[in-house]
């Protein structure tokens, strides 16, 4: 294989380990947010954003050899759809195989990281929902309260209300 398709997988290899450090941090995060345990919630946010970091420097140097492979194969591109063209049997292969678990990676990233948002968002809605009801609630107002016909509702209308957000 060329050297520079050797150097391509090597950083690709790379990449695709980082990437799933990332998908299982993500998941223990979700864990950390389930329980409610702030402290595991920052340390998987640490040790993620350091995988960050390097993504993007092993993202960098990718970039900079699938531009030298283009430029040795004489492609007008350094995307993988023009560079593969270019590429022998065997070093589609090997590189191809890489490409795909990156894409596939980088897909289940994005969807852990949206389950994850989508709980933090229900979770600041349960607050939201229980400050505006402690906010909002006039007590007077339950005092005032019919049920239909005059008479007093049973059960009496529920006050302020602050939800145990732990359990």
């Amino acid at each position: 294989m060329r050297e520079r398709v050797t150097e391509l997988a090597s950083c690709l290899d790379e990449l695709i380990e980082i990437q799933e450090r990332l998908v299982a941090g993500v998941i223990r995060q979700r864990e950390a947010i389930g329980l409610g345990e702030q402290d595991r919630i920052r340390e998987a946010a640490a040790d993620m954003e350091q995988d960050v970091l390097r993504l993007g420097a092993l993202e960098s140097r990718r970039n900079v050899i699938a531009a030298e492979l283009a430029d040795e194969l004489g492609c007008v591109a350094a995307r993988w759809s023009v560079i593969r063209e270019r590429l022998d049997d065997r070093e589609r292969a090997a590189v191809g195989r890489r490409v795909a678990s990156v894409e596939r990676l980088v897909r289940e990233l994005e969807l852990q990281n949206a389950v994850n948002s989508q709980l933090v968002r229900t979770e600041l809605e349960l607050v939201d929902l229980s400050i505006r009801s402690i906010a909002a609630t006039d007590p007077r107002a339950l005092t005032r309260a019919y049920a239909p016909g005059g008479r007093v509702p049973d059960p009496a209308p529920a006050g302020p209300m602050l939800l145990n957000l732990a359990a």
